[in-house]
């Protein structure tokens, strides 16, 4: 079997060991955010500083280029943007019915979604394979949510749903998005990666700008979502969001910009499949180092990723046997 390990049409690494480094980034992130959380930091405000430094930071590296602008305002930067802040609400909604391992599995619904968004609107190619892997992942799901009160059952669906649908928006927007699908070298691709998350994190700061303004003048009740202005002052936060968050984050958009056009959105959902596994792996490493207090994991979950897992490489299998160069030209 002939590895390779560098892709010489889109430039950078392979797309499936892109793909598998993004596992390993987001899980880092997730582990972050626990960090985070435990050293008093508001979460929404953490994953604000994040953006903004990541943004930063990559185009501190790249410069602005001379269609900055273009990219910005390009309606793929605001599909991805408004889809990533909408995703932080939904799934901060999702967690307060499941756990965040549950959470988790429940997200993998984003691989059927993907399928059938492919399907009906990008002329993907379908088979009997590829609906049945789809098939197995959402009866990996099904357990976690029928196992729910009939009061939240239909809450906690309504929810998984939506976040799946919302990953996919994103991911397909940043794999459709032009001035991606055109970048060439590693360095182009990091700048438009900036320049998008810059876009995102410009609807971030409205939004937190105007709940917080709701709340503080009584418009709207006080909630967990929304900071107190004090908890944009907090030093932890500040810290981990410059020194830890915005590194990780970069790796993490950038290999979500570079892979996802050179193997598809369906596959690199797919492969997010395994980020449970190695979440799991870096909280168990984070703990030992005693920088994180792991709370007890539901080992009663690990069938039902197994089965999740499996229906994804069915799927990948399935879609690369039946139209292996699928993916639109740049």
């Amino acid at each position: 079997m002939n590895i390779r390990w560098r892709d010489k049409t889109h430039g950078g690494l392979n797309g499936w060991l892109e793909a598998a480094l993004f596992v390993i980034a987001i899980s880092a992130l997730t582990v972050l955010y626990a960090i985070a959380q435990a050293a008093g930091a508001h979460m929404s405000v953490f994953i604000f500083y994040t953006m903004a430094a990541s943004a930063a930071g990559m185009l501190a590296i790249t410069g602005w280029g001379k269609d900055a602008g273009d990219v910005i305002l390009a309606r793929q930067s605001w599909v991805f943007g408004t889809a990533t802040v909408g995703l932080e609400a939904l799934y901060f909604l999702l967690l307060g019915i499941l756990t965040p391992a549950e959470a988790s599995l429940a997200l993998r619904l984003a691989v059927p979604v993907s399928l059938v968004i492919g399907w009906l609107f990008f002329s993907r190619t379908m088979t009997n394979r590829i609906w049945f892997g789809a098939a197995i992942i959402i009866v990996a799901v099904i357990p976690i949510l029928w196992g729910l009160d009939n009061a939240r059952i239909f809450s906690a669906t309504l929810l998984a749903l939506a976040c799946a649908l919302v990953v996919s928006i994103k991911t397909f927007a940043s794999e459709f998005h032009p001035w991606n699908r055109r970048a060439e070298t590693v360095r182009e691709k990091l700048r438009v990666t900036g320049l998008v998350v810059l876009a995102t994190t410009l609807i971030a700061a409205t939004a937190l700008i105007c709940s917080v303004f709701l709340v503080v003048y009584g418009i709207l009740p006080a909630n967990p979502m929304t900071p107190e202005p004090a908890a944009f002052w907090h030093v932890p936060t500040l810290a981990l969001a410059l020194f830890c968050g915005a590194p990780v984050f970069i790796a993490m958009t950038y290999l979500t910009f570079s892979s996802v056009v050179k193997i598809g959105t369906e596959s690199f959902l797919g492969t997010s499949a395994l980020t449970p596994f190695s979440a799991l792996a870096l909280e168990a490493l984070a703990a030992g180092f005693g920088i994180l207090a792991v709370p007890n994991y539901d080992w009663k979950l690990i069938p039902l990723i197994l089965l999740g897992v499996v229906g994804v490489f069915i799927v990948i299998s399935g879609r690369h046997k039946s139209a292996p160069s699928e993916i639109p030209a740049r």
